[in-house]
């Protein structure tokens, strides 16, 4: 789904992108790429997309790390935003935390140990049947809206640890407990 919804979109994307620049494709002197960490299939499609554009027009590909992309996009939105800075990401299959010293020095203070919550809110839609068109996420906002949030309680992810990683493992295995004690 996340592979189709990206190919849906890019040739937009890049069309906005190169619109809001006042520039034409010709105009470019390399085309830059996320190129990892994450979903390959989803990769996939950029790559495709700049590598279409670079050799169409005869342009060098620059390879950009996948998860700088996203801490550094802060930085585009609060141009006021120094270094050092704090970036949570959390992503499907990712959950990070690191300290952004500058460009390309980065610190990681925490990091998914396991599940990350992305692929905990996929599985609990699924086991509960919910519409995974959008993925689990919005689909369990979605439910959470009309239900009591006092109806069940959970214990609180690796409490007991003194570091900055993340887990989700257990959360999820309470949920599915819970799902299958209250026959949802």
């Amino acid at each position: 789904m996340a592979e189709e919804a990206h190919a849906k979109v890019i040739d937009k994307v890049v069309q906005d992108a190169l619109d809001k620049a006042k520039i034409a494709e010709t105009d470019l002197s390399a085309v830059a790429v996320t190129i990892g960490p994450g979903l390959s299939l989803c990769l996939r499609v950029g790559v495709q997309k700049a590598r279409n554009l670079a050799g169409r027009f005869t342009k060098p590909i620059v390879g950009v790390h996948h998860m700088e992309a996203h801490a550094l996009v802060a930085r585009l939105v609060k141009q006021e935003l120094e270094f050092p800075f704090l970036v949570l990401l959390i992503s499907g299959g990712h959950n990070l935390l690191i300290l952004a010293r500058d460009l390309g020095q980065y610190v990681q203070l925490g990091t998914t140990i396991d599940d990350a919550i992305g692929e905990a809110y996929d599985k609990t839609a699924k086991w509960l049947g919910l519409d995974m068109r959008r993925s689990g996420g919005p689909a369990i906002e979605e439910l959470a809206r009309e239900g009591d949030p006092e109806s069940v309680k959970f214990s609180t992810p690796m409490k007991q640890h003194k570091d900055c990683n993340f887990s989700y493992a257990g959360l999820k295995t309470q949920v599915r407990l819970a799902i299958e004690s209250k026959k949802m």
